[in-house]
């Protein structure tokens, strides 16, 4: 009789229940990082796009399974090490961009 309006029937549809946890941290860092591209500031961009995929690669290290939410698509160990490949190759390119 305490369960939310919605509740039985969201568990009689058999509707996945998972929140999303810290998964918005990866869409705030999107946002400026589209901030940043639209004032065209290519390097920027590249770097808050890097940091963002870092700082989501420590949530997903650091929080407990419950609470990563959305950060949860493999193991830690591979949704870790992929965050962090990705956000190194894109620092990397960042990096080495030649605007001129």
């Amino acid at each position: 009789m305490g369960s939310a309006p919605g509740e039985e029937l969201r568990r009689e549809s058999g509707a996945a229940t998972q929140p999303l946890g810290a998964w918005w941290v990866g869409v705030l860092g999107l946002v400026v990082s589209g901030v940043l591209l639209t004032s065209s500031n290519l390097r920027a961009y590249g770097y808050a796009l890097g940091a963002t995929l870092g700082v989501l690669a420590l949530l997903r290290a650091f929080l407990p399974p419950g609470r990563a939410g959305g950060l949860e698509v493999r193991s830690r160990l591979t949704d870790v090490a992929t965050l962090l490949l990705l956000g190194t190759a894109t620092v990397t390119v960042a990096a080495t961009l030649r605007l001129g």
